[in-house]
């Protein structure tokens, strides 16, 4: 069950049983079987063409998880607030190993960027997000990331370690993250971020905007002020709670 669920991490909305089959391995008819009985227990749905998705009941569950229900919680009307100031869709997204998965997502209903959806993972060095997240990463973690295989998703991704190092470093004295045209390549993303009341970095705040869209130090003060008062509300919820 668990690998049939881990196919719908690669951001991917809806996928068929032959397509889960081709991503895990497992036969096509087992999937088919496995995946009818999560539809009838809520934890998928089924959409046109048998195109399965993610479920309602498995988001109010994951909503509960300590890492990113507290945080999601408190982010939510500071989201509301820098979409309608910059018009562009605001994303949150927290680490798990060397993703970063979007737990929360605002955006006008005309916004021509409908991605990344709630639930996708996305490798950490794509994603302003992701850059963020890695940039206060252990060091043993961003060593181990940059060892690994680093994906290209358009020709401007970058996926030099050395070259990600020195960005790396640059995000931690600036405060902010931008990928450029690093996913796809008409679109920019700002990220800055949130952090417990040990100062420990557990989430980060980005700004998509089109090609052409962005003005980077605007855009990065508005991100910045915004993940700091999300900061500040959990701490202030915490106080009030002990």
């Amino acid at each position: 069950m668990a690998s049939i669920l881990r196919a719908f991490e690669r951001g991917a909305e809806e996928l068929t049983a032959t397509e889960v089959s081709r991503r895990t391995g497992l036969p096509a008819s087992t999937c088919h079987r496995i995946m009818r009985s999560l539809a009838e227990e809520g934890v998928l749905e089924i959409g046109e063409g048998h195109r399965y998705h993610v479920g309602l009941w498995l988001w109010e569950v994951a909503a509960h998880a300590p890492r990113s229900g507290g945080v999601q919680q408190a982010a939510l009307p500071f989201m509301q607030d820098l979409m309608d100031i910059t018009g562009h869709p605001v994303h949150l997204a927290v680490r798990e190993g060397s993703q970063a998965v979007f737990i929360e997502r605002m955006s006008h209903w005309r916004a021509r960027n409908s991605r990344p959806y709630i639930g996708s993972h996305y490798p950490l060095h794509l994603t302003s997000v992701g850059l963020m997240l890695l940039a206060h990463a252990p060091v043993e973690t961003q060593e181990d990331y940059l060892s690994g295989r680093l994906e290209r998703r358009t020709p401007l991704t970058i996926t030099s370690p050395q070259e990600l190092r020195r960005m790396l470093a640059s995000i931690r004295t600036r405060g902010f993250a931008v990928s450029d045209r690093q996913v796809v390549m008409d679109a920019i993303s700002v990220a800055a971020p949130i952090r417990d009341t040990h100062g420990q970095v557990i989430a980060a705040l980005s700004v998509n905007t089109p090609l052409g869209s962005l003005k980077e130090q605007t855009m990065a003060h508005a991100v910045q002020t915004t993940a700091l008062a999300i900061t500040r509300s959990m701490a202030l919820n915490v106080q009030m709670n002990r």
